[in-house]
């Protein structure tokens, strides 16, 4: 027999023993015997794969934690920027109705004295002329010339004063418009465009009233008669009382414009607070 047959043989040999062999013990110490030694198998591979699968969750819960914290810190850090940026934003609000109410204040007054005092000397130049007509004893009139001077020198003070105030509170109101509340923003417009329409009726009324004391002076010169000059001047007389008392009626509601702003203000607190 040639060595090629006989490892041939072998091979076949072998298997049969093999089988011959699994068959005898399969008969001899039952299925259950067999398949406990295969399922035990099973079991440790079984064991070492889920401890493999075991390992690789952890892992990945433990990355995935680590990417949820990552997450939640930078959440948290956008969240302080945020909350940041809106605390400075109300602060800068707040800052701005001060600063408004600061110089609706300073507007206020200053344009008083100018209106106080544009009264006071229009009301004397009216009398002035209006007791020498009344009582009149001589033809010719007493003539207004020094005092006149003497307010025309002095006037232009309180104009410019009341003007750099107003010039003041319009730029604030303007510049920071954006970012106050609508309906202040409404209720100092109409104030300012009021204010800007006194300051020039005032300066108006002021310079009409000093030109027809001279007028009535000499009235035949200036192409009229006395009595109309002189109603001319009662008319400046009765609008500078006007603009006085418009102007002291916001004087007398500074104080509760202050108690609408402070309401205003902890109203936005209150406001961010609850949001």
């Amino acid at each position: 027999m040639n060595p090629e047959t006989w490892e041939f043989l072998k091979s076949i040999f072998s298997a049969l023993v093999g089988s011959g062999l699994t068959l005898a013990v399969v008969a001899k110490f039952g299925q259950s015997w067999f398949f406990k030694k295969i399922d035990a198998k099973y079991a440790i591979d079984l064991a070492e794969k889920n401890n493999q699968l075991l390992g690789q969750l952890e892992h990945k819960k433990n990355e995935l934690n680590k990417e949820l914290q990552i997450e939640v810190a930078h959440f948290k850090s956008q969240l302080e920027v945020l909350g940041s940026q809106q605390s400075r934003f109300l602060e800068k609000k707040v800052d701005s109705i001060l600063l408004l109410n600061q110089n609706h204040y300073l507007t206020i007054k200053k344009i008083k004295e100018l209106t106080d005092i544009t009264n006071i000397w229009v009301e004397e130049a009216a009398n002035y002329f209006k007791f020498q007509i009344d009582d009149r004893e001589q033809e010719e009139l007493s003539d207004y010339e020094v005092y006149r001077k003497i307010h025309q020198d002095h006037w232009p003070h309180y104009k410019k004063s009341a003007t750099s105030a107003f010039n003041k509170y319009a730029e604030c109101l303007a510049l920071n418009m954006p970012i106050l509340p609508k309906e202040l923003v409404e209720e100092e417009m109409v104030i300012i465009d009021r204010c800007r329409s006194i300051l020039s009726d005032t300066s108006m009324n002021f310079n009409r009233a000093m030109n027809f004391t001279q007028y009535i002076i000499v009235p035949k010169e200036c192409e009229g008669t006395e009595e109309e000059f002189m109603v001319s001047l009662i008319e400046e007389h009765e609008k500078s009382i006007e603009h006085k008392e418009y102007i002291d009626n916001l004087s007398n509601e500074l104080f509760n414009k202050s108690l609408r702003s402070g309401a205003l203000i902890e109203s936005l607190l209150r406001h961010q607070a609850n949001g």
